[in-house]
């Protein structure tokens, strides 16, 4: 069995998919959450006011990084950096542990894996450097 060390985080408005890839480059998808709330977008209200941020979505992906190393989150919009920030706020351990935060329109659970070995792979991580990856999910 493999040690699970980095985590590839991919996030939009009501769905998040939590990879974590090992030091052997064994990947899996750890947790799919779906947020409770169908969020549209994230503009302001006529009145000024905003749309809330589904805490209890971000709580539960945040939840799943506690054992993770380096940590990518990729998505479309507004909603990585909504999760970058409760990071910040709610678990600054883990949050400085974040690689990077990227912009990735939906793609399949193949895609967001190639996405992030080859970020990961740029920046020297040690589970990039075998050219093909052992992924067993199907999309």
């Amino acid at each position: 069995m493999s040690e699970f060390i980095d985590a590839i985080i991919f996030i939009d408005r009501h769905l998040a998919k939590v990879f974590h890839v090992s030091a052997t480059d064994d990947v899996k998808l750890l947790i799919e959450h779906t947020s409770a709330r169908r969020r549209h977008h994230q503009a302001d209200h006529e009145d000024g006011t905003k749309h809330a941020v589904d805490e209890e979505f971000l709580h539960r992906i945040v939840a799943s990084l506690d054992h993770a190393g380096h940590t990518l989150i990729a998505g479309p919009g507004n909603s990585k950096f909504e999760l970058q920030t409760y990071m910040e706020r709610h678990k600054p351990d883990l949050a400085a542990r974040i690689s990077g935060v990227e912009t990735l329109e939906s793609a399949t659970d193949s895609g967001i894996v190639a996405m992030a070995r080859q970020f990961f792979r740029k920046r020297g991580h040690r589970h990039a450097t075998r050219p093909e990856p052992n992924f067993r999910h199907n999309d």
